[in-house]
């Protein structure tokens, strides 16, 4: 096994956490589907979260070995992951005890934390593409970054629910079109 392998195994069991934690929740709302108020800005932010692991994942195969030569780029890149997963974390909520689960409240009572994480991650990957991977300063995926990071930053700081559903299919739009313009292939 080589040490880019190595390394990987971590930053893999925090994608794997992540990716369980939405998992569970979708479950866990299935099971509780009868006492819980469903709102589909909040299903946009479970998918855009789940899809945003798998693509981070997928996009990350060739990293390996630019992050194994140094513990700082490795913590760094780690980062990304761990930010992923608390966006999962705050966006889906406590189904244990009894009563309704209002997901339009939950989303609008944890927005500012959700979409900070979320705006993270442009952040991040390109700090990490740019420093650590050596991509060019100036390509297809800053353009999405800089994008996704601006109109997180204003999810954030707009709370109003017809403001969230403008972010919520602007960020899936965004997304299919950062994949098929930039990521179709792994690394």
């Amino acid at each position: 096994m080589s040490t880019a392998e190595y390394l990987s195994v971590l930053v893999s069991i925090v994608i794997g956490l992540g990716i369980s934690h939405v998992l569970a929740g979708v479950g866990n709302l299935l099971v509780d589907r009868l006492r819980v108020r469903f709102w589909w800005v909040w299903g946009a932010g479970v998918a855009m979260v789940f899809l945003a692991h798998v693509q981070f994942w997928w996009s990350t195969f060739t990293v390996g070995s630019a992050v194994s030569a140094n513990f700082f780029a490795f913590l760094f890149f780690l980062l990304t992951p761990i930010v992923l997963y608390l966006s999962a974390v705050v966006l889906l909520p406590d189904f244990e005890g009894e009563g309704e689960i209002d997901l339009k409240a939950h989303f609008l009572a944890n927005h500012r934390w959700f979409f900070g994480f979320v705006a993270l991650v442009p952040v991040l990957n390109a700090i990490r593409s740019v420093v650590i991977s050596g991509d060019p300063l100036l390509n297809a995926d800053r353009a999405f970054e800089v994008t996704f990071f601006l109109i997180q930053v204003s999810g954030a700081a707009v709370a109003r629910p017809a403001y969230q559903k403008l972010v919520a299919v602007t960020n899936i739009a965004l997304f299919v079109a950062m994949v098929l313009v930039t990521g179709l292939t792994p690394g």
